[in-house]
């Protein structure tokens, strides 16, 4: 059966305060019967020895015998302690019998003795007998043996007590069993309302509605996290939303441009209006190939995203894989004017080079377009705490703050960094990021308009005894 949040914590609320109330009856219960049952034991220990000292003072005889005042006595003390249970010998200094509670059956006590009250728990009641010296002057006249049923009766004042105390406990846990209700309501209500909204706000997301809310603060961390985190997913569903429509935009211009190219030079060749000249051919070839190279580059993302894709790792040193490279970008960089300065250091990494050296080859790509000529580019490759490193930095124009968390997403471009007459795509970026990632790596971004950009990815290191080739250090300007 489904409860709700509330109703469940208010269950458990009435089950703990259910639980102590039991808990604690039974505990103060079983310790005032045993504080009784000490009180009885001792109280009969009292009597017995009244008893004694009753006899003891009402001895009266000569020369050691008792005479018909005491006997008499006894007789109507013998039948008052019978009503109460207690059976009476009486013996002389020679140990002959003087009186008995019952002298018809003397040996046959216990049949006699009634049962005064209530018994205790945990006490057998069996029948005992205890004696004790009749002494008048510290001199021995005789002894008084007494015999009942173990002390296990609760007298009336004792049974009032214990039902008094019951009353007053039940009434104590009654009221404390409706507080810790109450507090319970309050919690579940502190609690569940929160979660309620939270929910409420995760099936308006789910609707579309991503506009920020203000949620109250509750005082309970996890609660304020799971609302922060929720406001926080609404936010980044409301950008890939963005980045989906801006991708959807860019990938729609990207092809409608090079088509409609083709469309009105083919249309115009058919209705004769344009020979279908070489030059021509060659430029609508040119747009197909465009086209071809944006379809290619889109699949080469897919792929490096795919966890699906295998690698083809092997151990290779990470600064001679940046070196080579580098090498083909040599003519680029020397006909625009820029100095590329490359410190490589034994880095060994395990890693699939045809994949890693697309990702060196991005990086060096997207540096060469931003930097303006006479510019720098710089690029390290070493190992630092177990992690290789590789870095490329540039003095370029850079990246505007608020594009910064946006140039990984496919195809995101801004104005002045990633404007489409400088020739990119939007998409390199994005692959390099899969790559690493598919190599246990990550890949982070530094910049600032006018200050350049530096961008560092990071893999596991590998071993240095499985680098093929001996450990070099590379640096120069090339």
């Amino acid at each position: 059966m489904r409860l709700a949040l509330k109703t469940k914590l208010v269950l458990s609320y009435a089950a703990v305060a259910l639980f102590l109330v039991a808990s604690l009856l039974a505990v103060s219960n079983h310790y005032l019967r045993k504080q009784f049952q000490i009180y009885v034991l001792h109280k009969q220990d009292m009597k017995n020895a009244e008893i004694a000292e009753a006899v003891s003072k009402s001895y009266s005889g000569s020369a050691g015998l008792p005479d018909a005042a005491f006997l008499n006595f006894l007789a109507g003390y013998g039948d008052s302690l019978t009503e109460q249970g207690i059976a009476m010998m009486v013996f002389d200094a020679s140990g002959a019998m003087i009186y008995c509670t019952d002298e018809a059956d003397c040996d046959h006590l216990p049949g006699a003795l009634k049962s005064p009250g209530e018994r205790c728990d945990d006490i057998d009641g069996a029948y005992s007998q205890v004696s004790m010296d009749i002494t008048r002057g510290g001199r021995a006249l005789g002894t008084v043996r007494l015999g009942y049923h173990s002390p296990f009766y609760y007298n009336e004042g004792a049974q009032s007590f214990l039902s008094a105390f019951n009353r007053a406990y039940w009434s104590m846990s009654a009221f404390f069993f409706a507080v810790s209700v109450a507090i319970g309501l309050t919690m579940a209500g502190r609690i569940a309302g929160p979660i309620m909204a939270v929910t409420e706000r995760t099936r308006r997301i789910a609707g579309g509605l991503y506009a920020p809310e203000d949620f109250p603060k509750t005082g309970t961390y996890e609660i304020d996290a799971l609302s922060g985190s929720v406001d926080q997913l609404a936010r980044s569903l409301e950008t890939q939303l963005m980045l989906k429509k801006r991708m959807a935009g860019a990938y729609s211009h990207e092809f409608r441009t090079p088509l409609a190219v083709l469309q009105s030079n083919l249309e115009a060749m058919i209705d004769g209006l344009w020979q279908p000249t070489r030059e021509r051919l060659e430029s609508l070839l040119a747009e197909i190939c465009r086209m071809s190279r944006m379809v290619s580059e889109v699949d080469s993302l897919v792929q490096a995203g795919n966890p699906e894709t295998a690698l083809d790792m092997a151990p290779t040193d990470l600064s001679l894989l940046a070196r080579r490279v580098l090498t083909g970008y040599e003519a680029a960089i020397a006909s625009k004017g820029i100095a590329l300065h490359f410190d490589g250091r034994p880095c060994p990494v395990n890693a699939d080079p045809d994949k890693f050296s697309q990702i060196i080859a991005n990086l060096v790509s997207n540096a060469l377009k931003y930097t303006d000529p006479g510019g720098n580019i710089w690029v390290t490759a070493h190992e630092d705490d177990g992690r290789a490193l590789l870095s490329v930095r540039d003095d370029g124009i850079g990246i505007a703050p608020q594009d910064m968390p946006f140039i990984f997403e496919h195809l995101y471009r801004t104005d002045e960094s990633r404007a489409r007459d400088s020739g990119g795509n939007g998409i390199g970026l994005s692959v390099a990021k899969a790559i690493a990632e598919s190599h246990g790596g990550t890949i982070e971004a530094q910049s600032g308009p006018g200050r350049g950009a530096a961008f560092t990815v990071s893999i596991p290191a590998g071993k240095h005894d499985a680098m093929p080739g001996a450990e070099i250090v590379i640096k120069s300007s090339l």
